[in-house]
């Protein structure tokens, strides 16, 4: 009898066993599938799909589910601009026994964070982030540890790029070229090819052209050697290479080249961009200006359109977030207090089904539009941080007599710019920078200090602009510059 006994148990724990390996291939049969879904660049059904293997992960308490659908719904929300539902995710693969125990899960959450950093120009954060992915990376083995070195180091080159860091800029890129030493060339073609793009650019932003051209020639190699298909960013860095050494012509070729490769993969985000650079490189240059028409109208309507693209797809995001929420509560009710709630339910059915679904309706709506406030109040209040790390750097560019100072200030005050060249289409960049010191309401010596010029030099050459724009001599030649951006309204 007790044999039997004990045989009905086994049995039974055996079965279980059984059922609950089953339940776990399962979820990571659909996590597989928003892995593919990920590597096509289809962000929207790697979420969708990422959200189900979660669902069926906390029915079944299965932990390295929910850690992997997790990390998976993270990395597709960061992809398509949802940052703060993205590191929401993040932060609960960090709450799983699964990422405790496993390095690589543990450093991919510091890559997709340090991406989500860098996109929303957190770059600090986004370079602790990084960093603390490299110390993570130090504990994995063979081609995985590699990798991640290669796409950690590339991360980082992103991150120094948009700082204008050149030193540290051009430190990982040799970095990413010393690990892919290790790897067959053709395996790691696209990697090479990605290298060679950013230290021929460097070196165009350097001023070496020799260099420049001799890497961005590697990259013309590898693409023709290997066949690989997305090679506009070589052409685009060659074209700059020429603009640089003075060939608008040669330069202008090879943007055209560029965006016909754009084209050939279907990447209208750098169509785009594109269209929105040669318009103000004809315009810049004084070249055709039909030419510069046509393509301002061009990144006008491809602009209009990918708005109101990514408009749909942060509301389809967001559907699926409340859809996910609304399926996580359920999960969390017992199965007695959903059969006895079913049970009731079905008494009142033809006489709440209206109300009910009038109800629900409005609280997605309300669901909807708070989810929505609280992602702008995020970006509202990150714009405004970035917008005040931009106006220090500009103020410390100013203090060092930085080259840079002239490019920053025409990004944060376009509109001073243009007022001022509408009243001298041939002013000099000379005159531009020092009305915008003026304009930041630097005083004659604090200009004649960061200038290295005499005091004396500053008032003269505020007199030769009073005399060029008018300036009465009573006016304030601090005020009068500030003043310009409300007349230009």
């Amino acid at each position: 009898m007790k044999k039997r006994v004990l045989f009905l148990i086994l049995l039974v724990f055996t079965l279980k066993a059984i059922a609950g390996d089953g339940r776990k291939q399962e979820v990571d049969s659909i996590l597989s599938k928003a892995k593919e879904f990920e590597t096509k660049g289809e962000f929207l059904l790697q979420l969708e799909t990422a959200l189900n293997a979660l669902t069926l992960s906390n029915v079944h308490n299965y932990d390295e589910g929910k850690a992997r659908a997790h990390f998976s719904g993270a990395n597709a929300l960061v992809n398509v601009g949802v940052f703060k539902e993205g590191l929401k995710h993040l932060e609960r693969v960090e709450h799983t026994k699964y990422y405790k125990e496993k390095i690589l899960m543990q450093s991919e959450v510091h890559r997709v964070r340090g991406r989500a950093y860098t996109k929303l120009r957190l770059y600090q954060q986004a370079i602790r982030e990084f960093r603390l992915q490299l110390t993570c990376i130090k504990g994995l083995e063979g081609d995985a540890q590699k990798i991640s070195y290669v796409y950690t180091y590339g991360n980082l080159t992103t991150v120094f790029d948009q700082t204008e860091q050149l030193d540290s800029m051009q430190k990982y890129i040799e970095l990413q070229l010393t690990v892919l030493r290790d790897f067959d060339e053709e395996s790691a073609a696209a990697m090479y090819l990605g290298a060679y793009n950013d230290l021929g650019q460097l070196y165009v932003r350097k001023g070496n052209f020799v260099k420049a051209e001799d890497y961005l020639d590697k990259s013309l190699a590898l693409v023709e050697k290997y066949k690989i298909p997305e090679f506009y960013n070589t052409l685009t860095y060659l074209g700059n290479l020429q603009d640089r050494k003075g060939n608008r012509e040669k330069a202008l070729a090879f943007y055209q080249e560029s965006l016909a490769n754009m084209r050939e993969v279907g990447n209208r985000n750098a169509i785009k961009n594109t269209y929105r650079y040669l318009a103000d490189y004809y315009v810049d240059n004084k070249l055709d200006k039909s030419k510069a028409d046509e393509y301002e109208l061009a990144f006008s309507r491809l602009n209009d359109s990918l708005e109101k693209e990514n408009r749909q797809v942060v509301d389809m995001v967001l559907n699926q977030i409340l859809k996910s929420k609304d399926q996580e509560s359920a999960t969390k009710v017992s199965k007695s207090i959903r059969i006895s709630i079913i049970a009731l339910a079905l008494l009142f059915v033809v006489i709440t089904f209206f109300v009910w679904r009038s109800r629900r309706h409005r609280r997605i709506l309300d669901q909807k539009d708070e989810t929505l406030q609280e992602t702008e109040t995020i970006n509202r209040e990150l714009t405004e941080q970035i917008g005040e790390n931009k106006f220090n750097n500009l103020i410390e560019l100013a203090k060092s007599n930085n080259p840079e100072f002239l490019t920053l200030f025409k990004e944060l005050y376009p509109q001073f710019i243009q007022a001022l060249k509408s009243r001298d289409p041939n002013i000099r960049s000379t005159e531009l920078e020092f009305c915008a010191m003026a304009f930041l309401n630097f005083s004659t010596k604090n200009i004649a200090e960061y200038t290295f010029v005499t005091v004396r030099a500053v008032q003269v050459r505020k007199n030769r602009i009073r005399k060029k724009f008018e300036i009465p001599s009573d006016a304030d030649f601090n005020n009068w510059m500030r003043g310009l951006v409300d007349t230009a309204k």
